[in-house]
């Protein structure tokens, strides 16, 4: 990464404005210069009254060169408020024509999608030839020597070769295709598309995202309930894919610790992703007049596997929490924060990467809690609207966040930050993902702390109860995981 991936591009806040940190800190230095300006050039007409009259005299020309100076001043100062005005106007201006240009496209995918749906069995019947012989083709390059042969050998390959899932053309095409989710799986019902543009996201929002995560589930239900009658029972201990199962809740460290003090210390204390870790964290600490407040932490999706094992932060749980179900994550989480403590009205401050930062804003929307701010990485909930005050980080290479669709979530207290990882360096190997990796997030935490756009710096300020820096709590991880039913 370069300098010029140290850019961050904020929008939302109840603004039509998109800056970029640029813009921001620029704006920044011209209100600094507007208000010095102005209050040197007070100072000196100050100065200009003190001059004594002997020296006045001798040296006629001085009052005149100082008043002089005070208007130079007085100019200066009125043409730094012009530009950041100008530069204010310059970044609505472009959000509003980044808003008009969304909302054009969402429309037309949106009705594409519809017909979509409704030709889909018509070119799967067409088709068919060409998918038959498309597979024979593949089917012989797979043969190929040297060829990869398994899932673990086409993994390998895209560890080795991220540029493709790591291209922000990709994720937005990503983005407008699960936002378009509703209109195909309408079209595929056979509801007209205007009828379509009513119901879904865009209309009265009957039909979105969530609904189709709850189709696939209704769908993977019923087909695992299938199997268990014609064969009594599914494969794997009678588990189905994408099936909920009971999960168990288990305290596994607690130590003291000391309140973080930026976004980017809370990013570090994020459970790191890894097999039989910690998933959530939950700190506890005292308030001014000694309430308890909390910080919790919830980590990413650590088995990417459809078919339930042990790991509740699992890829059933991530379609649950995308459904607004009731997730062995989420209810993981939700008994963790009753074991620390938390208790109606206690402040509480929700922190999330990837499926946990599905899992804060489930939290948050719950009303179950006394959710105070909600920090997101990496995650898929562009279109989960809140109402605590909410940050969200998203890298535009990073696949997760598209997941959620467009980012039409809005409110006075909703940030974006966006960041652009690898436009002018080499991506990194080794990692199918890097644009998703909680250490990538973790450093552009540290840039959104630096920081000048007000947006930013309104949320920051919000949270400042959470960030003292100082006090002292106790910080208590927990590990979830499924148990047979």
């Amino acid at each position: 990464m370069t300098a010029d991936d140290d850019e961050l591009v904020v929008s939302g806040g109840g603004s039509f404005a998109v800056s970029t940190d640029e813009m921001s800190n620029t704006a920044f230095r011209l209100r600094f210069v507007e208000s010095e300006s102005l209050a040197a050039a007070a100072r000196l007409r100050g100065l200009e009254l003190c001059i004594d009259p002997h020296v006045a005299a001798q040296a006629p020309t001085v009052p005149a060169l100082v008043l002089q100076a005070a208007d130079d001043l007085d100019r200066a100062s009125r043409e730094a408020g012009e530009l950041e005005v100008s530069l204010r106007l310059a970044a609505e201006a472009y959000g509003l024509v980044e808003n008009a240009m969304i909302d054009g496209i969402r429309v037309s995918t949106g009705l594409l999608g519809n017909v979509l749906g409704h030709l889909a069995p018509f070119l799967l019947l067409a088709g068919a030839p060409f998918l038959a012989a498309g597979s024979g083709v593949l089917v012989g390059l797979a043969a190929r020597p040297g060829a990869a042969r398994s899932p673990v050998d086409a993994a390998e390959w895209m560890r080795e070769n991220p540029q493709l899932a790591n291209n922000p053309a990709v994720a937005a095409a990503v983005r407008l295709l699960f936002s378009s989710s509703d209109d195909i799986i309408a079209g595929l019902l056979g509801v007209p598309p205007g009828a379509g543009a009513v119901i879904g996201d865009d209309g009265l929002g009957l039909f979105g995202i969530r609904e189709a995560a709850g189709l696939v589930l209704a769908a993977a239900g019923a087909a695992g309930a299938a199997r268990g009658l014609a064969g009594g029972g599914a494969a794997g201990g009678g588990r189905s894919p994408l099936v909920e199962t009971p999960v168990q809740t288990t305290r596994v460290g607690t130590s003291p610790v000391t309140a973080p003090s930026s976004i980017a210390e809370l990013t570090s204390r994020m459970p790191n992703t890894s097999a039989r870790g910690p998933q959530i964290k939950v700190e506890k600490y005292a308030t001014e007049n000694g309430d308890p407040s909390y910080i919790v932490y919830l980590g990413g999706t650590v088995d990417m596997n459809a078919m339930p094992a042990g790991e509740a932060f699992d890829m059933t749980s991530n379609v649950e929490s995308m459904s607004a179900g009731g997730g062995a994550s989420y209810r993981a989480a939700v008994e963790a924060m009753s074991d620390a403590g938390i208790r109606p009205g206690d402040p509480v401050l929700e922190v999330g990467y990837s499926q946990g930062g599905l899992l804060a804003v489930q939290l948050e929307q719950s009303g179950d809690y006394s959710v105070q701010g909600v920090v997101t990485l990496g995650s898929p909930v562009g279109q989960l609207e809140t109402t605590a005050p909410t940050l969200t980080i998203a890298h535009t290479e990073d696949l997760v966040p598209a997941l959620g669709g467009l980012d039409t979530a809005s409110g006075d207290d909703r940030v974006l930050v966006r960041r652009t990882l690898y436009d002018d360096a080499p991506m990194p190997t080794g990692d199918a993902f890097p644009s998703h990796d909680l250490d990538a997030y973790r450093e552009t935490a540290g840039l959104v702390d630096a920081s000048k756009d007000p947006r930013v710096e309104k949320f920051i300020d919000g949270a400042a109860p959470f960030l003292s820096g100082s006090a002292a709590g106790t910080a208590t991880e927990y590990r979830a995981e499924r148990v047979g039913r």
